[in-house]
């Protein structure tokens, strides 16, 4: 819960109409734009600045070390301010526009927001805009702060019986070729395709249903915004949608059956270790010139274990670490796919016998392809597998990173990328500056190539899910 120390934070009860009103008129002649100059402006994905920043604004207060901080004063165009006071008087103003991530890249390279809120990566323009400012790298990991994790679910009617569908089927949905429900095994009821008029679940959406962006039917329906479509599904039993997993509400998530016969379940534990095919990591992005002690504040709060919980609460996934019990059966299942009978046959008796009786955490390290460095979420990641491990609770118990790899060249080069990436993740976390609690703990490494993957080697995306290093214990 938050500080009783807190005002009315967005989330609590709202601050009265008229109020924000007279707030906002009283400013008028001070400003331009009708309300107080910001100290601090962050821009960008509407789901970060609606669902996420009011909750972790109590925090806030700590960090600055404020008594107290006003509800949301909202303003035209998705603008909120938030006004921090200090037992002096003095205030500290907070400025939230949420738009869509797009606008808040822009908005950091024209150097007029602070903090950009993003559910994309960066894309090379905008990473190259910054460079060419000589405000450093944004995929830096001071730069880039992923602070959880996220699932653009394919979402259908609650009373629709259909439990997944096929990469295939829902491209052919959005293309009107497949038109009705008992065309996919479920009742005989009109198919109503619903998209959002725009946005990166959008973008996410059609790279993976059909390679790239493009147009979609003109039968689909188009919605403004992620509670719009939402609602749509919700209240259409013939209507098929996408939702974040903070937008799911009353709507029912799918499984998804992939060209190359990987099924990704609609699982919170899938989105966590990013292989819900259509994930996504939620980031703030900063410059490295930013003269303001308030940003770097701020985002270092995001990135800290004890924001889990407002991350949670939000509907996004926290980068904290769970275990799966049960994560055996299906990494054994899939080593039969895209394998002849008997070599499947001994890649899951491989598996079995080495991680039998072991539960899967739920972070993974990726990889580039033939690279060993660690990204800016990996980086963090293994702050928090070292602290995990090093719990008493987990003294005695022994941890096994496991190395995979894609398909791309010889079987017996995959085969030992798989185990040389295994062995790159331990020797990290054995060099972390806390590693020294991991000296008498049992670790051990093993790589299994190219087998159980959970993407298709035919695309770039899915061989980018299958590069990677899990982490078991037992």
């Amino acid at each position: 819960t938050l500080s009783d120390s807190i005002g009315n934070v967005a989330g609590l009860p709202a601050i009265d109409e008229a109020d924000t009103l007279v707030s906002a008129t009283a400013e008028l002649e001070e400003s331009p734009t009708g309300r107080p100059t910001a100290d601090m402006v962050m821009v960008g994905s509407d789901n970060v600045g609606e669902d996420l920043i009011p909750l972790v604004l109590g925090e806030f207060v700590k960090v600055l070390g404020a008594s107290s901080v006003g509800g949301a004063v909202e303003y035209p165009d998705d603008i909120a301010q938030y006004i921090f006071t200090y037992e002096d008087g003095d205030e500290f103003v907070l400025e939230v526009e949420s738009t869509s991530s797009g606008p808040g890249l822009e908005r950091l390279i024209e150097g007029t927001a602070d903090i950009a809120m993003s559910s994309r990566q960066a894309n090379p323009e905008e990473i190259a805009a910054i460079a060419a400012q000589g405000r450093g790298n944004l995929l830096d990991v001071s730069q880039e702060y992923i602070v959880g994790v996220d699932s653009v679910l394919m979402v259908v009617h609650r009373d629709n019986p259909v439990t997944q569908l096929t990469r295939a089927q829902i491209a052919a949905i959005y293309d009107d070729e497949i038109v009705n429900w008992s065309e996919v095994g479920g009742p005989d009821l009109p198919i109503v395709p619903v998209a959002r008029d725009g946005g990166s679940a959008r973008e996410n959406f059609e790279v993976w249903a059909y390679g790239s962006e493009r147009e979609l039917s003109p039968n689909t329906v188009e919605a403004d915004r992620a509670r719009d479509m939402r609602s749509l599904v919700a209240g259409e039993p013939g209507a098929i949608g996408y939702a974040i997993s903070d937008n799911v509400g009353n709507t029912k998530p799918i499984d998804l059956i992939l060209d190359c016969g990987v099924t990704t379940e609609a699982t919170p534990f899938k989105s966590k270790s990013e292989e819900y095919l259509l994930g996504r990591r939620i980031r703030l992005y900063t410059d490295n010139q930013n003269p303001i002690p308030e940003v770097r504040q701020f985002t270092n709060m995001l990135i800290d274990p004890t924001v889990d919980q407002y991350v949670d609460k939000s509907g996004y996934f926290a980068l904290s670490i769970v275990e799966d019990e049960n994560a055996i059966s299906r990494l054994t299942n899939a080593a039969l796919i895209g394998q002849s009978g008997s070599a499947g046959r001994t890649a899951q008796a491989n598996i079995a016998e080495q991680l039998s009786d072991a539960n899967r955490l739920s972070l993974t390290f990726r990889f580039p392809t033939n690279v060993f460095s660690l990204d800016s979420k990996a980086l963090r990641d293994l702050d928090r597998l070292v602290d995990y491990m090093s719990r008493p609770e987990n003294a005695d118990r022994e941890f096994i990173f496991v190395g995979f790899a894609d398909s791309l060249g010889e079987f017996a080069n995959n085969d030992r990328l798989s185990r040389n990436r295994a062995d790159t993740v331990l020797q990290q976390a054995r060099a972390h500056p806390e590693g020294s609690a991991l000296l008498d703990m049992t670790l051990n490494t093993t790589g299994f190539g190219e087998f159980a993957p959970v993407g298709c080697n035919e695309d770039v995306q899915g061989r980018a899910h299958n590069r990677r290093v899990e982490v078991w214990v037992r």
